[in-house]
């Protein structure tokens, strides 16, 4: 399998040249990448910025309540858990009819 066709060679200089040449903004233009990405700035509005900074609180969050699950298995070695029935049967219920609703 031949990847280049043999009528029209590649000339990787010129294609090199031609991509340096797109960085520039002018004829007299010496900036350098840095200075030309330096230019470009996020401003985030007081409410994203508070967005932000409650995510990162969220994610610093356990995602287990390690107390609560250690006091629930406590509970159930000791034969002291007590299940309610009519609260788990009330929230089957509701989520029954929030899928149907969807």
């Amino acid at each position: 399998m031949e990847i280049t066709a043999k009528n029209s060679p590649i000339k990787l200089e010129a294609y090199i040249k031609n991509l340096s040449d797109k960085g520039k903004t002018g004829p007299s233009s010496k900036q350098g990448p840095e200075e030309i990405l330096s230019e470009d700035k996020v401003v985030l509005s007081p409410k994203a910025r508070e967005i932000q900074e409650a995510k990162k609180l969220l994610n610093s969050l356990p995602d287990v309540r390690e107390e609560k699950v250690a006091h629930l298995k406590k509970q159930i070695e000791n034969g002291t858990y007590q299940i309610k029935g009519e609260k788990i049967a009330v929230k089957m219920l509701k989520e029954s009819l929030l899928n149907e609703m969807l």
